[in-house]
């Protein structure tokens, strides 16, 4: 049974959520769908963000729900080969539960097939050795404007398959799981179907290493919220087992 869970929310705080994802909004969308667990979890781009991370913990203290709600971020490198603007203290003071990060930019290099994907790669393995890290988010997601210089990479059949085992393992072994992200792919309409299927097959390659996932719909948007059905498809066509599926 895949659980009825999505840890990769965004609200209208930060301001990359759009008004519809009020925090009581979230909260009402998500139990239609039949969620059980949520997690929300804004950007932290920079420390100044932080004083709206506690506006976002206090509105969520507020709330009464039958859902069981977590106090998540999500992180971002500071710039190319540097580390999260994060920290152990960071976490205790602020209250945070878990935290999801990774790669968001292709710094520049969106043309260059050899040089990007070393950077993604050197990244997400960033990720797998950051104990403060929980979750590695939506690896090889590129923005828009980023993606369409982007001709070499028709489907996920580009990453070198010994990379794909490497990340699994690293994943295995340290516990940090891997996202199945719902919106920046499966419901993003930039990327083909065949681009959308060389992800299943992707997602299949860092199973069989081992990898574990989370579960994200990545909402920006409420209806965004239902992308979650979606990636628990693919959870259970993945055939992953219960221990195989992160939980904060």
């Amino acid at each position: 049974m895949i659980p009825k869970c999505d840890y990769h929310i965004h609200t209208d705080l930060i301001g990359c959520a759009d008004k519809t994802m009020r925090i009581p909004a979230i909260l009402h969308k998500c139990g239609l769908l039949g969620m059980e667990s949520i997690g929300i979890t804004d950007h932290l781009n920079t420390l100044e963000q932080l004083p709206i991370h506690r506006r976002i913990k206090e509105r969520l203290d507020q709330e009464e729900t039958a859902l069981e709600v977590y106090f998540g971020v999500e992180l971002n490198f500071t710039d190319l080969d540097q580390g999260f603007p994060y920290s152990q203290k960071i976490r205790d003071e602020m209250g945070f539960q878990f935290a999801i990060g990774g790669i968001h930019s292709a710094y520049g290099f969106a043309p260059d097939k050899g040089k990007c994907l070393a950077i993604q790669h050197r990244h997400h393995m960033k990720v797998m050795e950051d104990p403060l890290c929980n979750v590695l988010v939506h690896p090889y997601w590129f923005a828009d404007r980023e993606f369409v210089q982007m001709d070499w990479f028709t489907d996920l059949s580009v990453i070198p398959p010994a990379w794909v085992r490497e990340l699994g393992a690293a994943s295995a072994e340290t516990g940090t799981a891997i996202e199945i992200n719902g919106c920046s792919f499966f419901h993003n309409p930039i990327y083909s179907r065949r681009w959308k299927e060389s992800y299943i097959e992707y997602l299949k390659g860092l199973a069989q290493a081992g990898a574990i996932f989370s579960l994200g719909s990545d909402a920006h948007n409420i209806n965004q919220l239902s992308a979650i059905q979606t990636v628990r498809a693919v959870a259970d066509e993945l055939n992953l087992l219960p221990e195989r599926i992160w939980r904060p």
